[in-house]
C-alpha cells in the first residue's frame, strides 16, 4: 500500500496539468476567434456565413424615442406621404434604396414625401434633434394606400406640408382664360356696382380672395412643379375687379410678411387658413374700412387669448384616407377677451373643441347685429374661408348678413332690403371661377 500512494501521486499530478492545459487553450482560442464565427451555427449544428447570420438575426426593440410610423398613402403615385409621430423638433428622414427624402416635423408629427413605386418597398426613418439623432432607426416595408377617386387629390409637399392637387393650375398658371373672360368680369362688376349705389350711393364691393398656401410657401411645393411665370389667374382677376371699380384686399404682401411667425397662416394636414391667417386677413380688411367707419378699426392681437393645442386633423388627412381623430395637427383656436354685442362669438364655429373643422351652422344664411350704427353695414358672400375670421368679422360691422357658403349670385332683391355699406367676397383662389363666371 505504501509502494502505492506514490504511483497515485504522480497519476493525479498529471491528470491536473492536463486539465490545466486544455483549458488554456480554450481560453486563448476564445479570445482570437472571430465573433461573427461563433453565432454562426444552428441548432442543426450547420453552419451559417456570416451574411445569413445577421439577415436571420431579429432586429433589436426601437427605443421609444423612435419614429412612429401612423398611415402611408399615395398622393400622386408613385409619391406618397407617410405620416407619424416623432420628436418635437426633429427633422425626419426616410431612406430606400432609391429614395431619399426629409421633413421638418411640426409639434411632434410629421408628413415625408416618398416615391415608392411598388408595395413592399423597405424605408429607414431616422430623427435627428439640432442635429443629433434621437431613439434607433426603425426599417418597415411600406405599401401604401391608394385613396378611393371620389377624394379630392393631394399633394405631398416638403417639411409635413399638404396641399390639395386643385391648387396647382393657379400655382403653374395653366388655368388661365381668354382675355375676354376677364372683360366680362369687369363689366359685371361694374353693373353690380353701379346698381349698389342706387340703394346706397358710398357703398363698396370688395373682393378679398385668400391665396392658396401653395402660392404663400412655393418653397413647400415639390420641385417637379413649377410655379408659372407671368401674371397668374389671381392677378388678373384683381386687376379687372379693380377696373370694374371693386375695392380689392389683396392679402398676398401681408402674408408674405407674416408667413414665419410663430403661428402659422396655414394647416399642415387641412387645406384651410388657421384662425391667424384670418386675423392677418381681418387686419387687412379693417384697416381699409376703419378709413371711412373709425369705429371698425380692427382689434390688436393681444385683444384674443391664442390656446394652442392639438387638433384632431382636417380635410386632407381624411382626403388621404386617414383617421382624422387619430392623426393630429397643432393649431390656436382664437377667442375674444370683451365682449361681443354682436353674438357671433357664442356661434358654435367648429364640430367641437377638439376638431377645427367648420359646423354646419357657419355654412348656413345667417345674420348678425351688434347695434353700434357707428359702424358700417356688411352683405358677405363667402365660401368655407369664412369660418376661421366669422366672429371677428361681424364684430365689427352693425349688422353682418352671411349668404349660405358657396352662394355667389348677385341677388339685388335681397341685397337691396339689406342695403350695405359693404359687399364683400371673401373666397380661396382655387374658387375664384365661381365669382368670375357667376
Amino acid at each position: 500500500m505504501k509502494r502505492l500512494l506514490p504511483i497515485l501521486f504522480v497519476v493525479l499530478l498529471t491528470f491536473t496539468l492536463v486539465l490545466a492545459s486544455c483549458g488554456n487553450a480554450s481560453e486563448s482560442s476564445a479570445e482570437t476567434s472571430d465573433p461573427t464565427e461563433k453565432s454562426a451555427a444552428s441548432s442543426e449544428g450547420q453552419s451559417l456565413s456570416a451574411e445569413e447570420s445577421v439577415a436571420s438575426e431579429e432586429p433589436a426593440e426601437p427605443s421609444k424615442d423612435s419614429v412612429e410610423i401612423v398611415y402611408v398613402s399615395y398622393s400622386e403615385k408613385p409619391y406618397g406621404a407617410v405620416v407619424g409621430r416623432c420628436a418635437e423638433g426633429a427633422v425626419v428622414t426616410a431612406k430606400s434604396d432609391n429614395d431619399e427624402s426629409s421633413a421638418l416635423s411640426w409639434h411632434g408629427w410629421f408628413s415625408v414625401r416618398i416615391k415608392c413605386p411598388r408595395s413592399n418597398t423597405a424605408y429607414t426613418f431616422t430623427q435627428t434633434v439640432d442635429g443629433k439623432q434621437v431613439g434607433d432607426p426603425i426599417t418597415k416595408k411600406l405599401s401604401p394606400v391608394t385613396p378611393s377617386s371620389d377624394m379630392w387629390p393631394i399633394v405631398t409637399g416638403y417639411d409635413s406640408q399638404l396641399f390639395l392637387q386643385k391648387m396647382l393650375p393657379d400655382f403653374r398658371h395653366t388655368n388661365l382664360p381668354a382675355d375676354s373672360a376677364f372683360n366680362s368680369f369687369s363689366d359685371r362688376v361694374a353693373a353690380h356696382l353701379k346698381q349698389l349705389r342706387t340703394v346706397n350711393e358710398n357703398a363698396e364691393i370688395i373682393y378679398m380672395i385668400a391665396p392658396a398656401s401653395m402660392t404663400v410657401y412655393p418653397e413647400l411645393v415639390p420641385e417637379q412643379y413649377k410655379q408659372g411665370a407671368g401674371k397668374s389667374k389671381l392677378d388678373r382677376t384683381l386687376e379687372a375687379a379693380k377696373k370694374g371699380g371693386a375695392t380689392v384686399i389683396d392679402l398676398r404682401t401681408a402674408f408674405a410678411e407674416h408667413k414665419n411667425d410663430e403661428m402659422p397662416l396655414y394647416y399642415k394636414f387641412d387645406s384651410h387658413w388657421t384662425e391667424y391667417g384670418a386675423f392677418v386677413a381681418y387686419t387687412e380688411l379693417f384697416e381699409h374700412i376703419a378709413e371711412r367707419f373709425p369705429a371698425s378699426k380692427p382689434r390688436a392681437i393681444d385683444e384674443f387669448d391664442w390656446q394652442g393645442k392639438s387638433y384632431e386633423s382636417g380635410d386632407m388627412v381624411y382626403y388621404l384616407q386617414m383617421e382624422r381623430e387619430v392623426v393630429h395637427d397643432y393649431g390656436y383656436l382664437r377667442t375674444m377677451k370683451f365682449d361681443d354685442d354682436s353674438g357671433a362669438s357664442k356661434v358654435q364655429r367648429y364640430l367641437n373643441n377638439d376638431r377645427l373643422t367648420y359646423s354646419d351652422y357657419v355654412t348656413w344664411d345667417n345674420t348678425h347685429a351688434s347695434g353700434d350704427t357707428n359702424k358700417p353695414n356688411a352683405y358677405v358672400m363667402r365660401d368655407s374661408y369664412s369660418t376661421q375670421i366669422y366672429d371677428i368679422l361681424a364684430e365689427r360691422f352693425n349688422k353682418t348678413h352671411y349668404v349660405g357658403m358657396w352662394g355667389y349670385s348677385w341677388n339685388f332683391a335681397q341685397i337691396s332690403k339689406e342695403k350695405p355699406d359693404y359687399v364683400i367676397y371673401l373666397i380661396a383662389e382655387w374658387n375664384i371661377d365661381s365669382i368670375l363666371y357667376s
